[in-house]
C-alpha cells in the first residue's frame, strides 16, 4: 500500500529530479517485485518484534 502511495503522490517528481523513469514507465513486475520485497521485509520485522517483546 505504502509504494502505492509513493508511487502516485512523489514518484514523477523524483524521476524527473534523478533523471531516471519512473515506476509508471517501467514494466509491470517491477513495482509488484518491489512492493513484495517491502511488504515481506515490514511484516517479518514485526513479526520478529511481536515475539522479542511477547519472549521478554
Amino acid at each position: 500500500m505504502w509504494l502505492w502511495l509513493l508511487w502516485w503522490c512523489v514518484d514523477d517528481h523524483l524521476a524527473a529530479a534523478f533523471g531516471a523513469p519512473g515506476l509508471g514507465e517501467l514494466p509491470i513486475w517491477v513495482p509488484l517485485i518491489l512492493s513484495l520485497a517491502i511488504a515481506f521485509t515490514f511484516d517479518s520485522s514485526i513479526r520478529r518484534e511481536k515475539r522479542r517483546r511477547r519472549d521478554a
